[in-house]
């Protein structure tokens, strides 16, 4: 049976995923772009998929054992990008991957905040989804940004 630190860091979780699906799908309604606004909006409905896996979690799930994600590290050197209406897909990457990079700094820290071993591997596990999706935005920079410039 999951624990009430358990149940409210995953309810802290599941928060952080609002807080990101309000981002983007505010994000989305300020740009002009409609190329840019339609990958806003799937990037909210990509945080409501993680959401609806919070939502739904059994510790036990074998999605729950860790894996590992490579690093690219592109976010650690792009300098954050405002939101604003005239927005770039650049901007839109820039924003996104500091984002990810945040959420998954945080679940490292409470990993190593937590002394239950449970938690800390849960923890860790939604860190790794984090740097998963920071990979992807990473991986559309090094296939958009950087091979344009």
């Amino acid at each position: 049976m999951m624990n009430e630190w358990m149940r409210d860091l995953i309810e802290f979780a599941i928060e952080k995923e609002q807080e990101a699906v309000d981002f983007y799908t505010k994000l989305a309604k300020r740009v002009k772009d409609s190329a840019i606004a339609a990958e806003l909006h799937r990037l909210a409905d990509m945080e409501r998929m993680h959401k609806a896996k919070l939502q739904k979690i059994d510790p036990t799930d074998p999605f729950w054992q860790r894996k590992h994600i490579t690093d690219l590290k592109i976010a650690d050197y792009v300098v954050e990008s405002a939101p604003s209406e005239g927005m770039s897909f650049q901007d839109v990457l820039s924003i996104s991957m500091k984002r990810e990079l945040a959420a998954q700094r945080l679940y490292v820290d409470l990993a190593r905040a937590v002394d239950d071993p449970e938690l800390q591997t849960m923890m860790l596990v939604l860190a790794e989804e984090e740097s998963a999706h920071k990979h992807y935005f990473e991986t559309l920079w090094d296939e958009h940004v950087l091979m344009d410039n």
